[in-house]
């Protein structure tokens, strides 16, 4: 990311630099899914606070701040007037290090280099060891520590704007990266698999909705509205943007059979409605086909949409992700949840009980499985 930044800037032909020019530059260059695999806005929001602080950038304060968390001012100003190395110091820089670590990044920031040089140091030493023993990859955190005696470092925006810009990557050093992991359910008897199989999993964004759900899968109930589903997974907010990655994992070679369809169901707001937009977008370059449980959000609207209260805080809203969520129900409930969405209202996914879902269960004598592909989306 720091790399494309650097890019960017040298590349902008005045000195004012919109932050949301340099944010949509990026998801551009790398995709969404890119964008979010190297930390999304948090890691933008890193980097620029970098870049103010190394004086690069400075804040243009009346321009005000963008609203985000955590907060960038809407412009910047590049300072155009560091100096760089002197041509001598820039020779006997370049033959300092190894040969696999590109110094063009620091020839012409003595500062950065400065911060960084223990760093590239460590890199070096790493570098120049024997190949024995190294033959068997680590996870990126083992490597960090080995290389830097800090287990965080390589993972952080830090270290991984370091490793860009010398041109190295985690394949260099024999790592890889871990996925954080979720919290699941299975429905008994079920072997997981790779192969051609058809799974349907069910995400539930909140704690108390998974449980719920994991109470009637331990008891044989996974069916609504004729759907099996074969495996119960616990979003946790936001967390699920980055922990679906996980989901390889659940299977032989780590490959999810072609078959699969997560059905999404959080909360009925905009910030629930935007991560599902989000985690849709996002892993559908991986083959993952992610839809709106959208049996459950009209039940949930039925029977409390019409005195659903306020939402307790603002929340950003964005218009795409609600416009492409309602467009997956038919009308009038496409118009009942966009104006919902859109009034200040709310429902939490916490409206459909226990209780309630019981009640809702398709009995064995009720409809058959759908179709997976039935349901596959284009989100």
């Amino acid at each position: 990311m720091r790399s494309l930044v650097e890019r960017f800037l040298a590349e902008a032909p005045v000195k004012r630099i919109q932050t949301k020019s340099l944010e949509d530059y990026l998801i551009k260059r790398l995709t969404l899914q890119g964008y979010w695999q190297k930390g999304g806005y948090p890691a933008f929001a890193e980097l620029i606070a970098q870049l103010v602080e190394e004086n690069r950038l400075r804040p243009i304060k009346a321009r005000k701040s963008n609203g985000m968390n955590p907060p960038l001012f809407n412009w910047y100003q590049r300072n155009t007037s560091l100096d760089g190395f002197s041509l001598e110091e820039q020779r006997r820089l370049l033959k300092l290090y190894h040969p696999k670590l590109d110094l063009a990044y620091y020839l012409k920031r003595p500062d950065t280099y400065k911060r960084d040089q223990p760093y590239l140091q460590a890199l070096d030493k790493y570098l120049r060891l024997p190949l024995d023993g190294q033959a068997r990859p680590v996870t990126i955190n083992e490597r960090s520590f080995e290389i830097f005696r800090d287990e965080k470092f390589l993972a952080s925006a830090h270290g991984q704007t370091m490793l860009e810009a010398v041109g190295l990557d985690l394949g260099d050093l024999n790592c890889h990266r871990t996925y954080e992991p979720f919290f699941y359910c299975q429905a008994a008897n079920l072997e997981l698999q790779a192969g051609e199989i058809s799974l349907n999993i069910l995400i539930v964004e909140n704690k108390d909705t998974f449980f719920s759900f994991k109470a009637l899968f331990q008891e044989s109930i996974t069916t609504w509205d004729g759907i099996a589903f074969q495996l119960l997974i616990y979003g946790e907010g936001r967390k699920i943007l980055r922990s679906l990655s996980f989901l390889g994992e659940l299977f032989p070679g780590g490959k999810v059979p072609a078959n699969t369809l997560c059905h999404y169901f959080g909360d009925l707001d905009p910030e629930g409605i935007a991560i599902y937009d989000e985690l849709a977008r996002t892993y559908k370059p991986q083959g993952i086909k992610i839809a709106a449980a959208r049996f459950f959000y009209a039940e949930l609207y039925k029977r409390h949409g019409s005195y659903a209260p306020n939402l307790t805080a603002a929340q950003r809203q964005n218009p795409g992700a609600i416009e492409r969520f309602t467009e997956e129900f038919e009308p009038p409930l496409r118009d009942g949840l966009r104006d919902l969405l859109q009034s200040g209202k709310y429902l939490p996914q916490e409206g459909l009980s226990a209780a309630f879902l019981y009640e809702l269960q398709t009995k064995p004598e009720g409809k058959g499985q759908r179709e997976v592909e039935d349901l596959g989306t284009d989100s």
